[in-house]
């Protein structure tokens, strides 16, 4: 290799590494996408992931209501945060960001997927009455329990073979996500390869953190679970997770998918948007 096309990569890299420092100071700390008219609803995404989560959720969703996609704080386009923050720090993030970003006392609508269900539920023990409803769909939160281990691959064994890349996260998409491999297209692909490489904070922190139960218990509005009916594993049972939710609040609204793995929003989007839908005019 010639010094000069060595110089003029390198470049390229030092510039591209300028360009991403630049716009991740400029990120706003929590994006958000808004669409359509009406009462407030709130979409918070899972782990590893962004509001391309609920890509097939916010237009029905938005016919009906004003829906406000989430980009949590080190996800998608939002900021970086310290790498040390610890799972309580980051729920406080997420809370003083979002009283900012919704200031007063309209009525707020939630609907929180795995990770994004412990943020959610978080945020309605803190808001009180005014979040009126609460949709979790195969909600984190509880503590942490060791279960059997996940076959997913590593990410970065791929390196720089992007091809290699795609087929580890359509592999993990399978094992963790999605229920059939039909269900696995090249923009549900694409969803995820911009996921993971827009992800910068551990989300078992907070997915593992426990915080669910003592949320669940202090909040006052409504709640519905929506779980998918192939969400159930040796890595991820549904009996044990649905069984401590219901020890906490009881009788217990939940509707099991069909057709769906853990991301049933997307997997069985029209279910999950009637079922939604059909909660928030409650």
């Amino acid at each position: 290799m010639s010094e000069v096309s060595y110089g003029t990569r390198l470049d390229r890299m030092v510039m591209t590494e300028e360009k991403t420092a630049m716009e991740q100071q400029q990120a706003p700390v929590m994006a958000v996408e808004t669409h359509g008219s009406g009462p407030e609803v709130v979409l918070f995404h899972g782990g590893m992931g962004c509001r391309k989560h609920w890509i097939r959720n916010i237009s029905p969703l938005s016919e009906h209501y004003t829906v406000h996609a989430l980009d949590h704080p080190a996800y998608g386009e939002s900021a970086v945060v310290p790498r040390d923050m610890s799972g309580p720090d980051y729920l406080d993030l997420v809370y003083h960001t979002f009283v900012e970003r919704f200031p007063g006392e309209a009525p707020l609508r939630f609907a929180g997927f795995s990770f994004g269900g412990a943020i959610a539920a978080n945020l309605a023990a803190r808001l009180g009455s005014r979040v009126t409803h609460l949709c979790l769909i195969s909600t984190a939160g509880l503590p942490a329990k060791t279960y059997a281990q996940r076959p997913t691959r590593s990410y970065r064994s791929a390196g720089d073979d992007e091809a290699l890349f795609r087929e580890i996260c359509r592999h993990n998409l399978l094992v963790n996500m999605l229920s059939h491999p039909d269900s696995v297209t090249e923009e549900t692909v694409d969803i995820q390869v911009y996921c993971v490489r827009h992800t910068r904070f551990n989300s078992r922190k907070v997915s593992g953190g426990g915080t669910l139960p003592a949320d669940l218990a202090k909040m006052t509005c409504k709640l519905r679970v929506l779980w998918g009916e192939k969400d159930d594993s040796p890595h991820s049972p549904a009996s044990d997770k649905l069984n401590q939710i219901r020890e906490v609040v009881g009788d217990l609204d939940l509707h099991r998918i069909p057709n769906a793995g853990h991301w049933s929003a997307y997997e069985n989007a029209p279910e999950v948007n009637r079922l939604m839908l059909e909660f928030f005019r409650t």
